[in-house]
């Protein structure tokens, strides 16, 4: 016991001036667990290692304490002793965040987060809430990331920890300010901060300060961000918080880089990129993609793909999807404007096929419900964030500007467009937008591939010479003909029939076209523009499509998201629809009410954009008050499960098959959205579902026996 004892009374004096002198400490500490398996038994070894792991976290050597942590657990584990299991979970969660490894470190916060649930002291609980909440964030998961964050603020409120509560407040402001809501960010980030400047946390100022700073930046008021981001670095300057002044440096150059400042943004970006600490790989990615980005202001190619290379490697080693988004978007454009559009191409598919991964689908119900159930929508509100650059186009989300920052490059030149999105999420709206941006004074002209018979749709085309077939009584121009000098767009192009294909495919390699019946060539010059709502990909490999049509025609392709993935858009389409079919059936009503537009953001909408836009229009002729309240819209999920209906089978024996099927998949979805609710925790589950644990492993087993 004495031996014991000394070794833990030498780790309290080492504690006591651990940063006095790191380096001698890191040795002494390293001696000391080597020689803790000679002189005490499994359990004091257990918190010999328990504590030298948790000093060489805060020494930086989170290899060192991830290894001890863990062999730390095992010991706690088998000894059943929950306090010291929790503060494990949440040191080893701790360590792996800083080595950047966000899933393993999300995985020890999780398990520390449900061990604490139970727990008397709740400050841990919180913590860990409030961990899980930011590295959400930085992985795009918004709605788990604001509810876990919301979580710790009201657990900081209870507590009345002060110190805590600004952080949480500001976390909430970078999550509102990732998906658009500035000011909802910046009344975060203020309260954060009036709560520091109170407590003279000069240190935690200085952070928020930072994140308000990136908020003001992204709204496009560079005077505040400005302001802001000096005031953090005159603290962290003061304070030589080495981490944060690169972060501060590196913001500032972005806003120079905006005003189109390069001279200035460059000076910042190297400043950033020289204060870097060693092996600090997080802030590095985005410095040297900056530096890449202002370098090509400047011309200078052979720096734009030394530091743009280096930019993505890092950011894909890191692995973190916020990061790479921005890094992929920006060598699409960079590619895309030095007209290497092979590279474009390739860096726009990583952008959008990450960029399904990010933004849980959930997040504009979330949002609306975290913020008020009192919120009435109306005109005011929200009428001015539609972007009027395309006022046809509604939509603020960050697939929408993604859409109309594509809009804007390919606008300007004559490369053909595909755009593909599912029936009635606005293909149409898109090409017209592009032919606006290029010739607003030129011919559009549509065809539908889909919606003419096979043997019309040539001579639709084409055109036909007097005599061509009978009825041909006069020489008639087709559509390609018309279009001359503007743009041609083939609406739902995946249905064009395979003759029709290589001849579409010569007018677009030669610029000529023949009329059917005639032996003369008509030179044409048009733009083409072509949607589907088909994967053309799968059409090439079953000989319904082209290969090489398919290579002309998606020089650039536009994906448009289902209404599902850009749920954040619906209160713009409704306040939309609600202006256009009050000027259609000379009504006045001011807006809906929050109950019906929570209720709508939780519908799947198949139909898209259209279906939404019809279901609107029923409302406005049908309703008889000021605002759309929520009974005009209940008999819409209705018919979405009417089909469960038909067809039922009229043998008993059938009946009794179809009806236990029906059963399983409402089972098995009760389960998976009972289990969602809670982050899988059968616990919670069984208490928020009011079933007892075992009727939950019951569901769980039928459902993987259905499979």
């Amino acid at each position: 016991m004495k031996k014991q004892d000394d070794v833990l009374n030498k780790l309290k004096e080492i504690e006591e001036s651990l940063y006095d002198s790191p380096k001698e400490n890191f040795i002494q500490l390293k001696q000391i667990y080597e020689q803790s398996s000679k002189t005490v038994n499994e359990s004091a070894q257990a918190d010999v290692l328990y504590k030298t792991g948790e000093m060489f976290k805060k020494l930086g050597k989170y290899q060192e304490a991830v290894k001890l942590l863990n062999i730390a657990l095992e010991v706690f584990e088998k000894q059943s002793d929950t306090i010291k299991i929790i503060h494990c979970y949440y040191y080893l969660g701790e360590s792996y965040l800083r080595m950047n490894d966000f899933e393993k470190s999300v995985k020890y916060f999780s398990l520390a987060y449900n061990a604490s649930a139970d727990i008397e002291n709740k400050k841990i609980h919180y913590n860990t809430a409030a961990h899980i909440g930011r590295i959400n964030n930085e992985l795009g998961n918004y709605d788990k990331a604001l509810k876990y964050l919301f979580i710790a603020l009201d657990g900081y409120k209870k507590e009345k920890n002060n110190s805590n509560l600004a952080g949480a407040y500001s976390n909430i402001g970078i999550s509102y300010n990732d998906v658009g809501y500035y000011d909802k960010s910046i009344e975060y980030h203020l309260k954060a901060a009036e709560i520091c400047i109170m407590l003279k946390s000069v240190d935690t100022l200085a952070s928020v300060y930072l994140n308000l700073g990136v908020t003001y930046q992204n709204s496009n008021n560079y005077e505040s961000a400005l302001e802001y981001f000096f005031k953090s670095l005159k603290i962290s300057k003061k304070l030589n918080l080495s981490k944060r002044i690169p972060y501060c440096l590196n913001n500032i150059g972005e806003v120079y880089e905006l005003q189109e400042k390069f001279d200035s943004a460059l000076e910042y970006y190297s400043q950033a990129f020289e204060k870097l600490p060693e092996n600090d790989k997080y802030p590095k990615a985005s410095i040297l993609f900056n530096l890449s980005k202002v370098y090509f202001h400047k011309k200078d190619y052979d720096n734009v793909f030394k530091y743009l290379d280096e930019a993505i490697f890092l950011a894909e080693e890191l692995n973190v999807k916020k990061m790479k988004l921005g890094i992929y978007e920006g060598a699409k454009d960079i590619y895309f404007k030095l007209a290497n559009f092979e590279k474009a191409f390739e860096y726009q598919q990583k952008y959008y096929n990450l960029r399904l991964t990010v933004l849980n689908t959930e997040t504009a119900k979330q949002i609306a419900e975290i913020q008020s159930k009192q919120m009435y929508f109306s005109e005011d509100l929200i009428g001015k964030e539609v972007i009027q650059e395309f006022p046809e186009i509604i939509g603020n989300s960050d697939e929408m500007k993604e859409i109309f920052s594509l809009i804007n490059m390919v606008g300007e030149h004559n490369v053909n467009v595909l755009i593909t999105g599912p029936t009635g999420s606005g293909k149409e709206l898109v090409a017209k937008a592009i032919h606006k941006n290029y010739k607003e004074d030129s011919p559009f002209v549509a065809i539908n591939c889909s919606a003419i018979p096979e043997h019309l749709l040539e001579s639709e085309l084409f055109g036909y010479a007097k005599g061509a077939f009978t009825g041909a009584i006069k020489d008639k121009k087709g559509k390609i003909e018309s279009a001359n000098n503007g743009t041609l767009f083939l609406d739902e192009i995946g249905d064009m029939p395979l003759a029709l294909q290589s001849k579409i495919l010569r007018v677009i390699q030669e610029r000529v076209i023949s009329p059917v019946g005639s032996t003369k060539t008509i030179p044409v010059s048009i733009r083409v523009i072509s949607a589907t709502n088909k994967n053309l990909q799968d059409s090439i490999k079953s000989g319904e499509f082209r290969q090489d049509l398919f290579f002309r025609l998606n020089v650039i392709n536009i994906k448009i998201p289902a209404l599902k993935d850009r749920k954040t858009d619906i209160p713009l389409l409704v306040n939309h629809f609600i202006r256009k079919f009050n000027n259609k059936f000379n009504k006045n009503i001011k807006g809906i009410s929050a109950e019906s537009l929570n209720y709508i953001m939780m519908l799947s909408w198949e139909g898209n954009v259209r279906e939404l836009e019809n279901v609107i229009e029923k409302a406005i002729l049908l309703c008889g008050q000021e605002v759309l309240h929520i009974e005009l819209f209940t008999d819409i999920a209705d018919k979405k499960t009417d089909n469960i209906f038909e067809k039922i089978p009229l043998k008993w024996s059938e009946y009794k098959s179809h009806k236990n099927e029906i059963i399983d998949k409402l089972d098995a979805a009760y389960v998976k959205q009972l289990l969602s609710s809670v982050d899988d925790n059968v616990r919670e589950a069984s208490k928020n579902g009011g079933l007892e644990r075992a009727q939950i492993y019951r569901l769980l087993k039928k459902v993987k026996a259905n499979k």
